[in-house]
């Protein structure tokens, strides 16, 4: 370490190193991840009639190709061993929103590369001189670890974001769906036509409305394709609306009817779970008024009267 740190050149050629190869990994998992869509989207768009199906060919093509070979090379080194853990894992990310074909091995890439990145970066910086023989090693160990945990954790709070935001949005989604339904078009065709119209007020559920329309044009039985559509949201009140679209198609009970009562009871749930964090309030309140706010106005309100006391028994 020392005889690395006295050369500066090889330390600096190093991190050059370290940092394009973490680079060109992050960049090529960011760039196939993060496509707008996947392959199943634009099948299911030439299947309806709204996009010619292509066939990507050349340099970017190949260059993506050898990315994701990479980021399969990368993934087999942390992918978990039973198969039904890769399919949890497969599943946390559609719910995320990463609907990539590849999302699970670039996901593992990503892993495998902070969890190797940390300990790396750590051993080449100035700061390990402070630690010394096992300190060091469980120093190593916690970056390695942090690296592990790191990218489940950011899966874990894109998760919440994007389900806090179709729970947001679905009642007045559903209200329009009733909507239209209740005005004579039939369920499909109201699935289309909703997505259409909330695409820039509520953008997720817009987006997985018009994927299940897709599905729907394409074949798939609407059962299933409304199943799809509570898998991808992961949200409980869309699975129970599932639920009940499926159980009012079978049993030919009224849909819009149907629609207005779930919108009524999604709506209380969300008024209840408002008044549910209004009442933690004073709770979570409870610790900086009691040690941050209460000292500073004991200190305003006595220190004049403490002031004044002290100068009369220092005085006599």
């Amino acid at each position: 370490m020392e005889a690395l740190l006295n050369n500066p050149q090889a330390m600096m050629w190093g991190l050059v190193t370290l940092a394009a190869f973490a680079v060109l990994a992050l960049a090529g998992a960011v760039w196939s991840i993060t496509g707008r869509h996947d392959a199943s989207y634009h099948r299911l768009m030439a299947l309806a009639g709204q996009e010619r199906p292509t066939q990507p060919l050349g340099l970017g093509a190949r260059l993506r190709g050898m990315l994701g070979n990479l980021a399969t090379s990368l993934a087999d080194l942390v992918r978990p061993k039973q198969s039904w853990q890769v399919s949890r894992l497969q599943k946390q990310l559609v719910v995320a929103g990463y609907r990539h074909p590849g999302a699970v091995n670039i996901f593992l890439a990503i892993k495998a590369i902070t969890t190797l990145a940390f300990p790396l970066l750590l051993l080449v910086s100035p700061l390990m001189d402070r630690f010394k023989g096992s300190m060091a090693i469980v120093v190593l160990a916690v970056a390695a670890a942090i690296g592990f945990i790191l990218p489940g954790y950011i899966i874990t709070l894109k998760t919440r974001k994007r389900q806090t935001a179709i729970t947001r949005e679905l009642p007045d989604v559903l209200d329009l769906l009733a909507i239209t339904v209740e005005a004579g078009l039939g369920l499909d065709a109201a699935i289309a036509r909703v997505a259409k119209e909330v695409r820039v007020s509520s953008p997720i559920l817009s987006g997985e409305m018009n994927l299940a329309s897709l599905e729907l044009r394409a074949g798939i039985p609407r059962d299933q394709a409304l199943r799809n559509l509570a898998n991808r949201c992961g949200v409980d009140e869309v699975s129970s609306l599932v639920a009940m679209l499926n159980q009012a198609d079978r049993f030919g009970v009224s849909v819009g009817r149907s629609l207005r009562v779930h919108s009524d009871s999604v709506r209380t749930k969300r008024r209840q779970r408002m008044e549910e964090l209004a009442a933690k309030i004073p709770l979570k309140l409870l610790f900086p008024v009691l040690f941050l706010i209460f000292p500073a106005i004991m200190v305003v309100m006595a220190g004049p009267a403490i002031i004044r006391v002290s100068e009369t028994m220092f005085t006599k």
